[in-house]
């Protein structure tokens, strides 16, 4: 029964040893680019999208190790309890052999389920990994055109600012121009007040010249009207001589 156990076990050895080779190759398979690549992500795509098949698989696996995995327990305990029976008289070598080989089993089984739990993971991550380059260059788009959108906004605002300033030179010119002109308003209107002052002053002396020459042919009238009476007057003289 001993011998029976422990060719079954070293069958179970060979057979998770196999196991885990396969498992650590399709590891590599889908951490590196090969041409089985996609091959093995479309099997595992279908493992996993054929709930019924795929589901009883993963049920059949998981409960035969967990059966292993219980009786190796089992196996290990009695054994424990023999030896404790014994009073320290310890265990024969085929106990000790079939008792290594538990251990080992217990380990493999271990092994096996981790590298499965991995080889999940990385079909996970793998699938969603499109979606995720997919959602980078979506950001880096949207980074470029913001990117974008900032150099434009920034060359705008220097546009802006250039303007600023062409429009600050300008008011400047402006107001020395409008100043200029104010100071030459200001110039014309002081000669146009003079030069009004001096017509008044013109149009007063004009108004004297004229009352003079008035005067004068007043007097000049006057002058003439004596004159003429004398003349009247003397021929009457010279003929009463």
């Amino acid at each position: 029964m001993v011998q029976l156990l422990l060719i079954l076990g070293q069958g179970l050895v060979y057979l998770l040893y196999a196991l885990i080779f396969s498992e650590m190759v399709l590891i590599m398979t889908l951490l590196f680019d090969t041409p089985v690549t996609k091959t093995a992500i479309s099997e595992l795509d279908s493992l996993k999208l054929n709930q019924g098949k795929g589901l009883l698989l993963v049920k059949i696996v998981t409960g035969t190790l967990f059966l292993v995995v219980m009786a190796n327990f089992y196996s290990l305990l009695r054994m424990n309890m023999k030896n404790r029976t014994n009073e320290g008289s310890g265990l024969n070598p085929t106990e000790e052999v079939l008792k290594s080989m538990n251990i080992l089993q217990i380990s493999l089984i271990g092994i096996v389920l981790f590298l499965v739990l991995m080889i999940d993971s990385l079909h996970h991550y793998i699938k969603g990994l499109p979606s995720l380059v997919m959602a980078m260059e979506a950001a880096k788009t949207q980074n470029q055109s913001f990117r974008k959108e900032k150099t434009g906004s920034v060359q705008k605002l220097n546009t802006m600012v250039q303007e600023k300033d062409t429009l600050r030179t300008k008011l400047k010119y402006l107001e020395s121009e409008c100043e200029s002109e104010a100071n030459e308003a200001n110039k014309a209107r002081a000669e146009a007040e003079a030069l009004r002052q001096e017509s008044e002053g013109f149009l007063k002396e004009y108004d004297r010249l004229l009352a003079d020459n008035q005067n004068f042919r007043n007097q000049s009238k006057l002058v003439e009207q004596r004159f003429t009476k004398q003349t009247t007057s003397h021929p009457n003289d010279k003929k009463n001589l």
